[in-house]
């Protein structure tokens, strides 16, 4: 964890420095700390509107309606063998991935970070991927679905499997306990994990959240889609978080943005698109709904593309979007954000009732 310059400096020393210099000096990583988390004025004033957005985005599972679902669940019609083999693969894998991604940033992220307003709005993320890790355990329950098939699935199913240690792997690089910022090797490091923080955020949820979508539009699993509409929700907040973290960390330190450093970033963001590709075509097979390989690999392309905008890199892959209803979905009422950038329109609490 990062010391505080408060235990570094004796009281003569600190009676020097002014609140202006404090803050002044700090940066998302390296910079000025004093450890006592004072939020105003803001160095970064992103990471406040984005804790403001999380904050009236505040929403519970046990909110959302899922009786239609019980009904289709238990209903041996309701879902044909394809649809319930996507449905339950694709909750394993998701419920998985925020229980990651909720370690990754207490344990690994966070602790480095000496800007108070970024740090904070990291422990409100934090929070609300363990509300996900709930809802999708409130999923489970509603559907008296085994435990062991949904979050031990990665135990026997060798896609799953992979794609866990993938992620793992893009993110335990600063897992080491004796690991800290301060170097050019490990300020590079620090900031190819917040890059891998975009792919969690914004590649390898996308397959999973699709197959509740296509769903969803089709009649069938209503209130898993609207539940997983709320985390996707989140999860654009969660993105933007990262985007702006890592355009930052690139203005207040640009030596570490080096071309190799660029070109390995770039070869990240290509091997998790063809990851979840991999992945979603071993949940669904030859399709099902309309969603087929095909148009899966494209629009995961499309998707990756727009990460790599959002940081300053150039397209891959120039593929369009095949499933422009997909913000019918994401921009109803409940959600106004754009599906793909994740730019916040406009929020409320609590907004939980449904037709």
């Amino acid at each position: 964890m990062v010391q505080s310059n408060f235990l570094k400096k004796d009281f003569a020393t600190l009676g020097r420095i002014s609140n202006a210099d404090i803050i002044n000096n700090r940066k998302i990583i390296n910079g000025e700390d004093d450890g006592l988390m004072q939020v105003a004025p803001l160095k970064h004033p992103f990471a406040d509107k984005i804790f403001n957005t999380m904050l009236k985005n505040t929403w519970v599972p046990t909110e959302v309606p899922m009786g239609k679902d019980v009904e289709t669940w238990a209903n041996p019609q309701g879902l044909n063998p394809t649809e319930r083999k996507v449905y339950k693969r694709s909750l394993a894998f998701v419920s998985n991935l925020d229980g990651l991604q909720t370690h990754n940033l207490v344990s690994n992220i966070v602790r480095h970070i000496t800007s108070p307003e970024v740090a904070m709005t990291i422990i409100r993320q934090a929070y609300e991927e363990a509300l996900h890790v709930r809802s999708y355990a409130t999923m489970v329950e509603a559907l008296h679905l085994d435990p062991e098939e949904i979050y031990g699935l990665y135990r026997k199913d060798h896609e799953l499997y992979k794609k866990n240690k993938r992620v793992l792997e893009s993110v335990s690089k600063i897992g080491d306990p004796t690991f800290k910022t301060g170097t050019f090797e490990s300020d590079q490091l620090f900031l190819e994990a917040c890059t891998a923080n975009i792919i969690i955020e914004g590649i390898y949820f996308y397959s999973a959240f699709l197959n509740f979508y296509v769903l969803k539009r089709n009649n069938k699993m209503p209130g898993s889609g609207e539940m997983i509409q709320f985390i996707n929700r989140d999860e654009d907040v969660h993105l933007q978080l990262f985007i702006n973290i890592v355009n930052t960390i690139k203005k207040e330190q640009p030596e570490l943005w080096t071309e190799p450093f660029k070109e390995r970033i770039i070869r990240n963001f290509r091997e998790a698109v063809e990851c979840e590709w991999e992945w979603g075509v071993s949940c669904m097979g030859d399709g099902f709904l309309g969603l087929n390989p095909h148009n899966l690999r494209e629009y995961l392309q499309f998707v990756g593309d727009m990460r790599l905008q959002a940081i300053g890199l150039p397209k891959v892959w120039s593929s369009q979007n095949p499933f422009l209803w997909i913000d019918e979905i994401t921009q109803g009422s409940m959600i106004e954000v754009n599906f793909f950038e994740g730019t916040v329109r406009e929020y409320s609490v609590g907004a939980l009732s449904w037709d």
